[in-house]
């Protein structure tokens, strides 16, 4: 008979052992039905170690293995490889410490990738909340994304690594590895990218959720506004490479008109109520964001919100 194969769980964390006692529970209740293994790798992202007593505190309930490094480096690339690199077996699992998954969870994603022979297999991340959330953030739907048919081959554009599967070749075989230079965000999508550029093929299973904690600090307008212009940034990143002086000009006049036509479509917008105004005033500063990275004007260099 052959031998099980092993999934590492590897969880990213700072300061949120809450959260952390939350998802570790959780995993305590994955349901394996005898077709894998798994154990945890745990990478602490604060530079004091505030998480190991909580990992020795789960190490002795011995429900699965869990291994523990502190990454001192403030840089989303650099803890995700350093957990990475305490990952052992065949497959590595990636989930945030802010998510919680159902009991099915691995066992969904692992059956999806065996019979889609995929390298790598994503799931839906679905928000909660522990009190209701204002009535303005429901009506913007700013917190849902996409759903997909479980058996969609992705694009590179329609990746994360908040709730993922992947084959462990593509670290250690194909040598792949986080790029240190998107330190606040977008370390996993331009992870994908190059991994399709090599041929690498990642699939969608709708089945496998995990669910985000929104606290009522990420249901403020601010926060939404400040995501937008970081992630605006950051997505010029994915279309910068190689980009010809021509491209970026093209890119900066598509990013004015857009930022002057939601401008300009915002105080109308108002009569819409706040969810409508809100939906809109993101897309503005996505827009905002990509042309002040372009003009080279700095916003936030840490993400600290």
């Amino acid at each position: 008979m052959p031998e099980k194969l092993h999934i590492t769980v590897c969880i990213c964390t700072y300061k949120r052992p809450g959260l952390l006692r939350r998802l570790l529970e959780a995993l305590g209740q994955q349901s394996s039905q005898n077709h894998f293994t798994f154990s945890c790798a745990i990478a602490d992202n604060d530079a004091t170690g505030s998480a190991q007593l909580l990992v020795e505190e789960f190490r002795q309930q011995q429900k699965f293995e869990i291994s523990y490094a502190v990454e001192p480096e403030r840089n989303f690339a650099s803890v995700r490889n350093r957990v990475v690199s305490l990952a052992r077996g065949d497959l590595i699992a990636f989930i945030d410490d802010d998510e919680k998954p159902g009991a099915g969870w691995l066992l969904e994603l692992y059956t999806a990738m065996q019979g889609f022979q995929a390298d790598g297999v994503l799931g839906p991340v679905r928000p909660y909340f522990d009190s209701p959330p204002p009535k303005w953030l429901v009506q913007s739907r700013l917190c849902d994304r996409p759903a997909h048919p479980t058996g969609l081959e992705l694009n590179w554009n329609q990746t994360r690594s908040g709730n993922v599967l992947l084959k462990k070749s593509l670290f250690d075989t194909d040598r792949l590895a986080f790029d240190p230079v998107y330190r606040t965000g977008g370390e996993d999508v331009d992870f994908f990218k190059r991994a399709m550029k090599i041929g690498r093929r990642f699939f969608w299973c709708e089945e496998a959720v995990a669910y985000e904690l929104l606290p009522p600090e990420r249901c403020r307008k601010s926060y939404f506004l400040k995501r937008a212009l970081l992630q605006g940034r950051i997505s010029l990143n994915y279309a910068a490479e190689n980009m010809s002086p021509v491209a970026r000009l093209r890119i900066g006049l598509k990013c004015a008109a857009a930022i002057l036509g939601y401008s300009l479509l915002l105080p109308f917008l108002c009569f819409a109520g706040m969810g409508g105004l809100m939906k809109f005033l993101v897309k503005d500063c996505h827009h905002l964001g990509r042309l002040l990275a372009l003009l080279k004007v700095p916003v936030w260099q840490e993400r600290n919100f």
